[in-house]
């Protein structure tokens, strides 16, 4: 099963900064390794292995704590795994504990278009203004009188054929750019956790976008089948 993690886990390519995993004395049902550089906590209650490893990441619509999980079905039953259920908490400094923002991915796909509406928002009005002025030009003659005076005339032109054609160009850019949002929504949902359920001798493994903010420890906790799957991680410290 080990094997079959450090692959799929291969596909993930991030941007990241790594954290510390906080074990507790005695705790027997954990058990930490490395997989591709990165800290995997594993924790086994009775017919589950839930795995969980977290670091910081950051791209154009904010930043991130960033969890990789993978749960295996060791039961002879299905179970059902609703990212709903996550959630997280924040030690801050003075040890009071803050609800931080779990994503599911509906949630973090409306945070992405709505950045990508913005911008395309103010795309559109830039390229429609270069468009209306794309068929205006401006010629300047210099004449001079008896007396040797010179006197400059600016003259303006328009060229509807050149209008109409800038209008096409920025049509096309706009869509061309829609396009690439949409791929770029398509990519970041490849491999983000839903609603799935696991058969018995069965795994899922995806990712999901915790809300940052500064603070010292980052408490994880994944409930399944009736048992909460905890996890803490030190976000303290610097790489």
């Amino acid at each position: 099963m080990r094997y079959v993690l450090v692959i799929i886990l291969s596909y993930f390519t991030l941007i990241s900064k790594a954290q510390d995993f906080v074990i507790s004395e005695n705790d027997s049902t954990i058990t930490t390794e490395y997989n591709d550089g990165k800290l995997w906590a594993y924790r086994h209650i009775n017919n589950y292995i839930v795995s969980l490893t977290c670091y910081e990441s950051k791209d154009d619509y904010g930043k991130y704590y960033q969890i990789q999980i993978h749960i295996n079905n060791l039961s002879s039953q299905n179970v059902t795994f609703d990212p709903d259920d996550v959630n997280a908490s924040l030690i801050d400094k003075n040890g009071d504990s803050i609800s931080l923002q779990v994503y599911t991915n509906e949630e973090f796909q409306k945070k992405v278009k709505r950045t990508q509406n913005w911008a395309m928002a103010l795309y559109g009005f830039s390229a429609g203004l270069n468009a209306g002025s794309a068929g205006y030009s401006t010629s300047y003659s210099t004449t001079y009188s008896p007396n040797g005076y010179a006197y400059t005339t600016m003259t303006t032109h328009y060229n509807p054929n050149a209008a109409y054609q800038a209008n096409i160009a920025a049509n096309a850019q706009i869509s061309t750019l829609g396009k690439m949002m949409a791929d770029e929504r398509a990519i970041k949902e490849q491999g983000y956790l839903k609603k799935t359920t696991i058969h018995p001798n069965e795994g899922i493994v995806g990712y999901m976008n915790i809300k940052r903010k500064k603070g010292y420890n980052l408490i994880v906790n994944i409930p399944l089948d009736g048992c909460v799957y905890s996890f803490e991680w030190d976000i303290n410290k610097k790489k």
